[in-house]
């Protein structure tokens, strides 16, 4: 049986180590053996642990007591920067710096669609209806693809010039879906995903695309735009709706909570910043306001992830530690000792199995 918390963390020194999260206690190390690890996600049924690094991809059995992971695939020619199940956890997506993205199915290993990117590739999310992919490249572009049609890419969006794109976060609640990205200039960039006949109507009302010039922080806010769940993913489009500067530095990965109404941005300025989303409810909110700096890594902060209720979080630092974060209170509750390299991924699942959660 998969544990009711399953955190984990993985580094350039080789090694994915399994935590106790309330005690901060390793209760499990698994060598990676031929390289660091650069990503890593877990089954929808917590079955499986998804590892990837250079080149090679590996599963491995959760539950069972051993070094051997349960498949082993040279999926990429060059560093694996990016994983994702599909939520039946029968495919996975991967992204790499040898300017592919890939679907493999988990039974067999094999590669069922590969999307060539022509740009190294730095992060994947999937759509929650599972149909779109979008992918962020060293180029600064945003592409859309679509999993059951042509290999040929939907849209090309360049949101912040010839500067990388980072991480991409995607979640959808009541029928929208809200999209960040974020860049190596520690932009974040606000997306709607619309079907191009509503083009017209989101252009009438959104914020300006750029707010460079408007305090950090301080955009203007637009909610994401109704899907209609009759148009196959031809039909969709990615618009800007705005830009903040969220850090001085570069962001490293972008999350949205499970219930969509707070960002969380890792930086190379050594800090996660907490932002009130388009869909916060809080009082006296303002949709993109950070509204909590977490301080406590004195390295880069290289990855986070979220609790299923939202109220922690953990995050991954070259500071060769993990944390776990109380949200409310602002404060480091537990550090993760262990690694003696930086600390380059995490992963916390604390769902029931048939949960779905955000990208």
């Amino acid at each position: 049986m998969p544990p009711p918390v399953l955190l984990a963390t993985a580094s350039y020194d080789r090694a994915i180590r399994f935590w106790e999260a309330p005690s901060g206690i390793c209760m499990r190390t698994l060598n990676f053996q031929d390289s660091q690890v650069n990503c890593m996600c877990t089954s929808p049924d917590k079955a499986f642990l998804a590892a990837a690094g250079h080149k090679h991809l590996r599963l491995y059995d959760i539950s069972a007591n051993s070094q051997v992971p349960a498949a082993t695939v040279e999926a990429h020619t060059a560093n694996v920067t990016s994983l994702e199940y599909f939520k039946d956890g029968k495919y996975l997506i991967s992204g790499s710096e040898d300017c592919f993205v890939k679907i493999w199915d988990t039974r067999t290993m094999s590669c069922k669609k590969k999307y060539t990117v022509r740009a190294p590739v730095n992060t994947v999310a999937l759509h929650p209806d599972q149909h779109i992919i979008i992918s962020g490249d060293q180029t600064g572009r945003l592409c859309l693809w679509g999993t059951r049609n042509a290999d040929d890419c939907l849209q090309e969006l360049v949101p912040g010039g010839d500067v990388g794109v980072r991480s991409v976060t995607i979640a959808q609640q009541k029928g929208s879906t809200l999209v960040c990205a974020a860049n190596d200039a520690g932009e974040v960039f606000v997306l709607a995903l619309v079907r191009q006949a509503d083009e017209a109507s989101v252009d009438k009302a959104e914020a300006p695309e750029h707010a460079s010039d408007q305090p950090a922080g301080e955009p203007h806010a637009k909610p994401a735009v109704p899907e209609h769940k009759d148009s196959g993913p031809k039909a969709y489009r990615l618009k800007l709706v705005q830009t903040f500067k969220a850090h001085n530095k570069y962001i490293l990965k972008c999350v949205l909570s499970p219930d969509s109404k707070v960002l969380a941005t890792c930086s190379a300025d050594y800090t996660i910043g907490l932002w009130h989303t388009s869909l916060t409810n809080a009082p006296n909110a303002k949709p993109w306001t950070c509204f909590k700096i977490l301080q406590g890594h004195f390295r880069w902060v290289w990855d986070c992830a979220f609790s299923n209720d939202g109220q922690y979080l953990v995050s991954a630092s070259s500071d060769n530690t993990a944390k776990l974060w109380n949200i409310a209170k602002g404060v480091d509750q537990v550090t993760f000792n262990g690694h003696n390299k930086p600390v380059t991924c995490i992963v916390v699942d604390d769902r029931s199995p048939a949960a779905e959660g955000t990208t």
